[in-house]
């Protein structure tokens, strides 16, 4: 049997696995100038400030254990009284925290790069009960003779980057103004600020007595803000004129509306929820990374992202070479007109530097913009291309309408990032079924031997 049609089928897999090659090229392209975004955004946060993180406010009560202990000595022949010390810290939770911020964004550019930051004032009240503050403090004393004293008890706020703290802060703490000092006094997260506070609110003998604090911190930031809630009842609301929030992280807002002028959001997140209280008791115990851990908030994204596009378009490049190699195999076949592998080579040629192009161009102008550029320069290319090779103009335009319209197609797969597998898959099936229904007819073994003749007569005409 002629094995004619079976090695220009070969011929043209190798050249699809070639293409395959120079679309890893471009692939390679692409996560090299995705990693110069990372570089340009590093030196950006570094001129700024980088994403930020809050945790806190929360009540901090350094304390000091004194006790003497009956030993025997080194050497176990007599009893000596040893004085020992322990230090340690108490956190304790407000019982209520209310934050409510701001959000005003702007963009910074690093060469042909740009990146969302913002600025917010973030305004936080609350409250801690008495009974709570008398409760949590108490320490277990490690023999009768114990000495318990305390030292200066102050309120922390912990920020990942303090650079982005623009002015100090003052504490209204109950009808007291107190000045924050530089550095949370944190061990787990030391960025930030604290206030020194009266001593006596320890020995404070009315239970019920509710201590009153508020105050505002200035804050910039890059990317995203998220927070650590650190209260018995925590509560959050941002609004920004942003309009592509993207709302993330172990609670998402209770209440959220997002438009064309920004979006408002609100969490309510209670410590059961949270479990902040039994991460503050591991931490007193030396265990503090769980604290770290819960936080939520929101990413200032862009609407369209021209790498994220570019790599969605990329993922299907083989895909949409496999199809233009089959229409050309099928329109060979029906119109028996042939067409030589490197012309099969040249068009995917073409299509792949359509991928590097996008991705050029996306670099510069919105990425709608930029398929469409590049979808028109390589339709046009094609287009002309295939005047030529097809021997007919007509059928030339007929192949570069359905190229324009596999663009197209394209476009729509990578837009619908939810639908992008349904409607790749469904394109396809289509495709396959095309591609049935066109050859159902076709005698492949009569093909074959109409292939064997066509190729003697040529060599009969060459001699």
């Amino acid at each position: 049997m002629n094995r004619t049609l079976l090695i220009k089928s070969g011929v043209i897999a190798i050249i699809g696995i070639i293409l395959l090659v120079v679309l890893s090229s471009v692939s390679g392209t692409l996560r090299e100038r995705q990693s110069f975004q990372s570089i340009a955004k590093t030196s950006v946060a570094r001129s700024w400030t980088g994403a930020q993180t809050i945790l806190g406010p929360m009540l901090v009560v350094p304390y000091t254990l004194d006790w003497d202990r009956t030993e025997w000595s080194d050497d176990r022949k007599r009893k000596i009284v040893r004085h020992k010390s322990l230090s340690g810290v108490k956190y304790i939770l407000p019982s209520q925290t209310q934050i409510q911020s701001s959000i005003e964004t702007d963009i910074r550019y690093q060469g042909i790069y740009q990146f969302p930051v913002y600025a917010t004032q973030l305004s936080i009240n609350g409250g801690f009960t008495v009974a709570n503050i008398n409760e949590k403090i108490k320490v277990n004393l490690p023999s009768q003779n114990a000495v318990l004293s305390y030292g200066q008890p102050y309120l922390s706020v912990a920020v990942s980057d303090a650079r982005g703290i623009n002015s100090v802060p003052t504490l209204s703490w109950g009808e007291k103004q107190i000045p924050f000092k530089a550095g949370s006094q944190l061990t787990f997260m030391d960025k930030g600020v604290h206030a020194p506070l009266p001593g006596q609110l320890i020995n404070n003998t009315k239970k019920q007595t509710e201590i009153k604090f508020s105050l505002s911190l200035n804050l910039r930031g890059m990317d995203e803000i998220k927070f650590l809630p650190t209260a018995l009842n925590y509560q959050l609301s941002l609004n920004s004129p942003w309009p592509h929030p993207r709302f993330y992280g172990d609670f998402l807002p209770l209440s959220r509306t997002v438009s064309d002028q920004g979006f408002d959001a609100q969490w309510q997140v209670s410590s059961f929820a949270s479990n902040m209280e039994e991460k503050i008791n591991l931490c007193e115990k030396g265990q503090c990374e769980q604290i770290l851990k819960g936080s939520f908030g929101v990413e200032f994204i862009e609407a369209v992202d021209g790498y994220l596009q570019s790599e969605r378009s990329l993922k299907y490049g083989f895909l949409f070479i496999v199809l233009i190699f089959v229409a050309f195999f099928i329109f060979e076949i029906l119109k028996k007109l042939p067409i030589h592998p490197v012309q099969y080579a040249l068009v995917g040629l073409a299509i792949a530097l359509f991928y590097l192009l996008l991705l050029s161009l996306s670099e510069h102008m919105n990425f709608l913009l930029s398929y469409f550029l590049a979808a028109i320069a390589s339709v046009l290319l094609i287009g002309f291309y295939l005047v030529t090779v097809l021997r007919n103009g007509k059928t030339a335009m007929m192949f570069s309408a359905v190229l324009s319209l596999l663009y197209f197609t394209l476009y729509i797969i990578v837009s619908a990032e939810d639908f992008a597998l349904l409607m790749g898959s469904s394109l396809v099936f289509i495709v396959l079924a095309v591609v049935m229904v066109s050859t159902r007819h076709i005698d492949w073994y009569q093909l074959e031997d109409n292939l064997k003749a066509s190729t003697q007569a040529d060599e009969v005409t060459d001699q």
